[in-house]
């Protein structure tokens, strides 16, 4: 019993291992490629302006009438559309260098800030910089619209495909799972399908959150969360490319309208809940469209368990384990980045 668990558990996962040394790697990117040892200058002078140049923003009513900040960069003879759904905490400033790939490989991309993210407004009780959400489904519901509003009308007849990180991906995945339809096949970064709980165990983190909810004080922090401040935390951090993180720190520390900070203990119930459900061999089979699923080897964010089980009853995903990468592979330094963009792109030009 145990061993056909096991087996059905990893049924299909492939798990591929990437370590190399960057200066030995020959990538489709090479002629474009941003290496980290020269970050700030090349995406001050090679990529914002080249982006800047393609894009169109605006903003859409969401649910409850909040106001939902998206972008779209439409290119001539695009040969698909990339889709991004952001991580906790983030905006699609954090997404500059991947879009400029996107683009410079061919793809139309749009992107939306989730609400409470970005310039899709404040939801936070405590402060200004606390995430917050009502109801989880809230960010499906947005996205939904977002869909049916910007990206479907703007597709130009060509296929549609996820990147989705982090939070990004477990709303994502609940789209996909409710809304078969949209997209022909998925990209899930280090996706938000079980949260690491730290050293507090997983029951233990259940019970206190519901307990915190219930008596009134889903509008707190988490315990040890607070207000975003602006101090470099390089032992804190999602890569192991400080270049990158810095640029990016730098952006969001110099505007308020980015700025966010803990979560709620209203959210984390909400993300609790919501990644249970949608690992559940009865939703997850749901999805059939290809799935490629990357695991960050040293993710101290999320959990692989909820990944692994997602993948096991999902029709068609893969799991590449990217070795020595923490949670944002998307912004891994230079000899983890330039494989990952690589198995990336190939799977979306194989869609």
């Amino acid at each position: 019993m145990l061993i056909s668990l096991i087996v059905q558990l990893f049924v299909n996962i492939n798990t591929f291992n990437i370590k190399v040394n960057a200066a030995e790697i020959n990538s489709k990117l090479d002629d474009i490629y941003i290496s980290e040892y020269n970050y700030n200058e090349d995406m001050k002078s090679k990529v914002e302006p080249y982006i800047k140049s393609k894009l169109e923003s605006g903003y859409i009513d969401g649910d409850k009438d909040v106001k939902l900040y998206y972008e779209k960069y439409n290119i001539e003879n695009a040969k698909a559309n990339i889709v991004i759904s952001h991580g906790y905490t983030e905006s699609l400033e954090k997404y500059h260098e991947l879009i400029y790939y996107f683009l410079k490989e061919g793809y139309n991309v749009f992107g939306i800030e989730h609400r409470g993210h970005g310039r899709s407004g404040t939801l936070g009780i405590a402060d200004k910089t606390q995430v917050n959400v009502e109801k989880f489904d809230q960010y499906v519901t947005d996205f939904k619209k977002f869909m049916d509003e910007v990206v479907m009308p703007n597709n130009q007849g060509k296929k549609v495909l996820l990147f989705a990180h982090s939070m990004g991906g477990t709303i994502g995945t609940k789209f996909i799972e409710d809304y078969p339809d949209y997209f022909d096949a998925a990209v899930l970064s280090a996706p938000m399908l079980e949260v690491n709980t730290g050293n507090i165990p997983k029951f233990l983190a259940d019970f206190i959150v519901e307990f915190e909810v219930a008596i009134g004080n889903g509008g707190n922090y988490v315990l040890g969360k607070k207000a975003y401040t602006p101090e470099y935390k390089e032992n804190k951090i999602g890569t192991s490319s400080l270049n990158r993180y810095k640029y990016s720190h730098d952006i969001v520390a110099n505007n308020k309208e980015l700025q966010r900070g803990g979560a709620s203990y209203n959210w984390t119930k909400e993300a609790f809940d919501t990644t249970k459900e949608i690992i559940k061999p009865e939703n997850a089979s749901k999805v059939e469209i290809p799935i490629l699923l990357f695991q960050a080897d040293n993710d101290t964010y999320v959990k692989a368990e909820g990944q692994n089980k997602f993948a096991s009853s999902a029709k068609n995903c893969e799991i590449e384990k990217i070795e020595n990468s923490r949670h944002e592979i998307y912004l891994e330094k230079d000899e983890i980045q330039k494989p990952y963009l690589d198995e990336l792109l190939d799977f979306y030009d194989k869609v």
